[in-house]
């Protein structure tokens, strides 16, 4: 069945937006946040300046979308099911990876910022209680641990995502699967010994 005209408008909406934010994210993340401009965004898109405002009406509004993106983008993948932990770092991964120039921004650059910190600060928020509630559903109520567990589940996500940022910056994406054995040996490893036990 053909698109009708409208579909097809709404069709071009969206992958032009895709475009614009994958372009915005490319150029933040070399520049920094506050010295790129929206004239770096628009060369790099290849489009007019008008053309970039009549998808975001500001900078920071279009800072805040690239953020919002590869902050859901991680989210849904963590959340989907799996039937072991492994399986939703090996789905987080290649999605970081296809948004490497926003992912590295947000861990970077928005991290520092007043304003766009709050980008990572949920990510964060969210990853650290998903590792509380599959540890404990995996190892049971805490016992022997050295301190409340929220502070495994901040090292464990600050780890994750530290790491995957230097992988995706210095790795070679032909050895992910190599990256993928360490890292989640690496988090086990962190978990069994918060728990006093053997991995």
């Amino acid at each position: 069945m053909e698109k009708t005209y409208s579909e097809m408008i709404d069709a071009h909406r969206v992958q032009r937006r895709e475009q614009l934010l994958r372009a915005a994210a490319e150029v933040l993340e070399q520049r920094g946040i506050r010295q790129a401009t929206m004239d770096h965004v628009a060369a790099q898109a290849g489009v007019s300046k008008v053309i970039l405002y009549r998808y975001f009406k500001s900078k920071d509004a279009l800072v805040h979308a690239v953020l919002d993106e590869v902050v859901q983008a991680i989210l849904t993948a963590d959340r989907e099911e799996a039937a072991w932990w492994t399986d939703r770092v090996r789905r987080t991964l290649p999605v970081a990876r296809a948004h490497a120039a926003a992912m590295k921004l947000l861990v970077r650059h928005a991290a520092h910022d007043p304003i766009f910190g709050s980008h990572l600060e949920r990510l964060t928020a969210e990853l650290v209680q998903a590792v509380i509630d599959r540890e404990t559903d995996i190892l049971g109520p805490e016992e022997n641990a050295p301190g409340p567990t929220i502070l495994m589940a901040q090292a464990v996500t600050t780890f994750m995502l530290d790491s995957y940022v230097r992988w995706i910056d210095q790795g070679d994406c032909g050895r992910d699967g190599q990256f993928l054995d360490w890292i989640t040996a690496s988090v086990r490893s962190i978990v069994y010994h918060w728990r006093g036990l053997k991995p």
